[in-house]
């Protein structure tokens, strides 16, 4: 790079689960600009509203040094842009990295010299410098690692975790140039005081991230298939599971439904990548098979013991892909509900995290917007167990599948 960073004015694109927090640890120590492209998402966070709880409310209220905007020419005075674009999955399970090439697209019109942008969204290994570096080249009329540099800093965002936050776990740092890594690792270190850890290359980092999900997934997998066989043998897969965890190098994993942004997508960037290079992972498309097949498995047994009962009332508690949040990405509880919903007259939705207008239009009308009084219900079925839901007894059948 022919310039260095100066002003160290600090952009991060994409205000949602990752983004915003990232942008308010940021802000402490570094002037900065958050740019989201709703309008009604930079509308609310102005106000200090936060509608899906990526932070502490008073964090976000007590913000300084920050400007919320939709506009990317107010970026034009920024030296570092952090990029924390969806990467979700299409209706076929292949990867969707639009949005990311967009942002790139647009970045090229308004970066300067010196300037250095870091990557966060999960992405198959190699998409930051053969996808991404390509679109900024051609937009910028600019250089890589002459005029700009690159780096990846892959997020590990536990949504709804209090425990496991931006402060105390370790960041992957990655970049194209050896300044340019010094910059990004001081900025985290400065912003978020985790431990820092450097990957010798982008590439590296990038397929660093994708493992870290890719196992769970598999591993969850397996859990799941050994729950089927301690079925059929009339033990309790916890209780073995739990007695299997006192040995040290056993992974206590539990058998469960995998929605969410995360180990229900990330696997697919790597098969796809993986079958481009005619390589074949059968345990990881095998491990997705298994997964993506538990939600018709339970959908089958409640609707199978609902049909039993012959229940004239159904409340459905939650919807989110798991406890302690809103985020209704890809979640396997509220594909449950519409299935159940669709096949049943009677039927009772509620979710305290959010609201009917957050749900697919032909259940609005099945939403409660608070949890019904009288609890009258014949069978009540909790599929995320929310801590703030005191789940009332049905009449006659009570079916948890959140355990």
């Amino acid at each position: 790079m022919t310039e260095h960073i100066t002003n160290n004015k600090v952009a991060v694109i994409g205000l949602g689960y990752v983004g915003l927090p990232l942008l308010c640890h940021i802000s402490t120590k570094y002037p900065s600009i958050g740019l989201d492209i709703s309008e009604y998402r930079i509308a609310e966070l102005s106000c200090g509203i936060d509608n899906k709880h990526c932070i502490d409310i008073q964090f976000l209220q007590n913000l300084k040094n920050v400007k919320l905007t939709t506009d990317w020419n107010s970026l034009r005075d920024c030296d570092i842009f952090i990029i924390t674009a969806p990467t979700p999955i299409d209706e076929h399970k292949c990867p969707d990295i639009t949005s990311l090439k967009n942002i790139c697209f647009k970045l090229g019109k308004i970066i300067t010299p010196g300037s250095i942008i870091v990557f966060e969204s999960t992405v198959a290994p190699g998409t930051t410098e053969d996808i991404c570096v390509p679109i900024i080249e051609k937009s910028s009329s600019m250089s890589l690692n002459e005029d700009f540099a690159v780096g990846f800093s892959p997020e590990r965002i536990n949504i709804g975790d209090n425990q496991h936050t931006l402060s105390n776990v370790p960041k992957i740092v990655s970049a194209s140039t050896p300044e340019a890594l010094s910059i990004i690792s001081k900025l985290y270190n400065a912003t978020l005081g985790c431990e820092i850890v450097v990957a010798s290359s982008i590439k590296t980092a990038e397929a660093a991230k994708l493992y870290e999900n890719v196992q769970r997934d598999v591993l969850i997998a397996l859990a799941n298939q050994y729950s089927d066989y301690c079925n059929a043998e009339g033990i309790d897969i916890s209780e073995v599971t739990r007695c299997a965890a006192t040995k040290w190098n056993f992974a206590e994993v539990y058998p469960g439904l995998v929605g969410g942004h995360c180990i229900g997508v990330d696997p697919y960037y790597l098969i796809s990548k993986a079958n481009d290079m005619g390589i074949k992972l059968d345990l990881v498309e095998n491990a997705r098979k298994v997964n993506e097949a538990e939600t018709s498995k339970v959908i089958d047994n409640v609707m199978s013991r609902i049909r039993s009962v012959k229940a004239n009332s159904i409340l459905l508690l939650g919807l989110t892909y798991k406890p302690n949040t809103s985020d209704l990405r890809n979640s396997k509880a509220l594909e449950i509900a519409v299935h159940i919903a669709g096949h049943n007259n009677n039927v009772s939705i509620y979710d305290p995290n959010i609201s009917k207008y957050d749900l697919p239009i032909e259940v609005h009308h099945k939403f409660c917007n608070n949890l019904p009084n009288d609890f009258d219900f014949d069978v009540v079925v909790t599929l995320v167990n929310h801590p703030q839901i005191k789940s009332p007894i049905g009449k006659i059948l009570n079916i948890n599948i959140s355990k």
